[in-house]
């Protein structure tokens, strides 16, 4: 056997169940694919029982042909009685934290909710950290760009440091970066997509859905190359989370949530991390290392290839798997986001109720929130991140297991610039003033289930018209944005911004102003 870290967290009102394995069966061309959930809950009830062999015909991929199967867990094999083929099988042990702490790429997503649920993200309120560009670095995302021959502010002509006096953030549509330059764009294009670099490896899909999600994140790779580098992030549990999380951003801050989830909203952490520099600063002084609280509060993990073999939970390794619970309730997880983002404490239940029973309807699977299970039993989501070349340094670092800084990409954008393979994990820091911005981060979600995956955009959409009635007022938006930010509203944010949007413009020219998409 073999093992693969995961880890749980268990509060006072509920307990996180995580089932001890995953079952895999070797394909045609050598690819350990993983068996459906429920089966896998089959597979390992019969082991547990110390049976020796598990004849049965009741498995998910079988439901039409009802051939019979036998596993013989001495041999490790499956066998086809009908037709004799015979394919190996493997166990993959789940370890959890208390006993062997992962290295950060599977559970991600469950540690946050664990962070929302108990309220870890509320942390002390300090004043947000300077952003100095210092010398020969990159203008971060977050600083508005001064076009050459322009006039300093009147803010860059003070003399207090700016710690004192912060800049106030720009608005996400009048936000601007200074351009990767042509000939960077061009020996980017000439290399081509960053996961197909010195790698003749393909992705090895067979199932149509799959492969054709992971054919078009490789497309997009060869579209953006030139001036993005990329990143993938797998979650599964926290999906609805980052769903609403979306949504809201998308009543309050115009977010395009039609193409992508948002893994982080509520903005008070990041007023110690705003970037990699306090976090990678401040990790030595993190005994848990990467599952620190205020750690996972303001970061995520991800490979920095799609088809690499390197990162402890490649994408092709669980985009198609998801995660396997029982027991398990993210119903106070989900009541405590809405409340931090705005809704009221009256309207927390029905509102959660609501959602679910839209996501429900849509094919999320809903099943930690007490609901369905998506049809096809894949809980896996891609979210596909492209980051702005000159903005990999402020944002992300390079990664070992537990988050442990990599020496050997002591500068991450020069190793994503190079000639490959480009492999390795990061961790980034997921600002949203950043990661709302199209012209600093774009990103693509993909979902394991096909459903799902086809009803997303209309998902959305239902989503924010059944949140504009409660948090889009102009009192309630200010009181919404005020929870996100921490307490003071950004200098940019319009009380009756959304509603201003949803009239008739007055002529042609006044449409426009929507922001260009991610």
């Amino acid at each position: 056997f073999f093992r693969v870290r995961f880890w749980y967290s268990a509060s006072s009102d509920s307990r996180f169940l995580i089932m001890p394995a995953v079952w895999e069966w070797e394909d045609d061309r050598g690819e350990w694919l993983p068996y459906d959930a429920s089966d896998c809950k089959v597979l390992e009830t019969a082991f547990l029982s110390k049976a020796l062999a598990l004849v049965t015909a009741d498995l998910t991929f079988n439901s039409l042909n009802k051939f019979t199967y036998k596993y013989d867990f001495k041999k490790m094999t499956q066998t086809n009685e009908e037709f004799g083929t015979v394919r190996n099988l493997r166990r993959a042990e789940l370890v959890d934290c208390a006993e062997d702490a992962g290295s950060g790429g599977v559970g991600d997503d469950i540690a946050y909710a664990v962070l929302v649920r108990t309220d870890s993200l509320k942390s002390p309120a300090k004043s947000p950290a300077p952003e100095s560009t210092g010398k020969g670095r990159p203008r971060t995302a977050e600083e508005p760009a001064k076009a050459d021959g322009a006039s300093a502010s009147k803010a860059d002509e003070s003399d207090e440091p700016p710690a004192k006096k912060p800049k106030p953030e720009p608005s996400p549509t009048q936000f601007t970066l200074a351009p990767v330059s042509a000939s960077l764009v061009a020996a980017q294009v000439a290399l081509g997509a960053q996961s197909c670099r010195k790698s003749k490896r393909g992705h090895g899909i067979s199932d149509p859905h799959g492969r054709s999600c992971f054919d078009k994140m490789l497309y997009r790779e060869r579209q953006l190359c030139g001036e993005w580098s990329v990143f993938y992030h797998s979650y599964s549990f926290a999906a609805l989370l980052y769903e609403v999380q979306a949504a809201v951003a998308a009543v309050l801050f115009r977010f395009k949530s039609e193409y992508a989830t948002l893994p982080r909203l509520l903005k008070e952490p990041f007023n110690e991390f705003p970037d990699a520099a306090p976090l990678l600063k401040a990790f030595p002084s993190f005994p848990e290392r990467d599952h620190n609280a205020r750690y996972r509060a303001v970061a995520i993990c991800a490979p920095t290839s799609l088809l690499a073999d390197d990162a402890e939970a490649t994408p092709r390794a669980v985009f198609l798997a998801g995660y396997s619970c029982c027991d398990l309730s993210f119903m106070g997880v989900l009541e405590a986001l809405l409340v931090s983002c705005g809704v009221p404490e009256a309207k927390k239940k029905s509102m959660a109720k609501a959602i679910i029973q839209l996501s429900a309807k849509h094919g999320l699977d809903v099943s930690q929130f007490g609901s369905t299970r998506c049809h096809s039993g894949r809980a896996g989501h891609m979210l596909q991140i492209f980051v702005k070349r000159n903005l990999v340094n402020r944002y992300l670092y390079a990664a070992l297991p537990y988050g442990v800084p990599d020496k050997k990409r002591p500068d991450l954008e020069k190793h994503l610039e190079g000639p490959g393979p480009i492999q390795g994990q990061v961790r980034i820091v997921v600002n949203p003033s950043v990661f709302m911005r199209g012209g600093a981060v774009r990103m693509y979600v993909y979902s394991a289930d096909e459903t799902f995956h086809k009803n997303r955009p209309a998902y959305q959409k239902e989503m924010t018209e059944l949140l504009k009635p409660v948090i889009g007022s102009p009192e309630v938006r200010t009181a919404a944005a005020e929870g996100i930010y921490g307490g003071k509203v950004p200098s940019w944010f319009i009380a009756d911004d959304y509603e201003q949007r949803q009239r008739p413009a007055a002529d042609p020219a006044a449409a426009s102003s929507t922001p260009t998409s991610p």
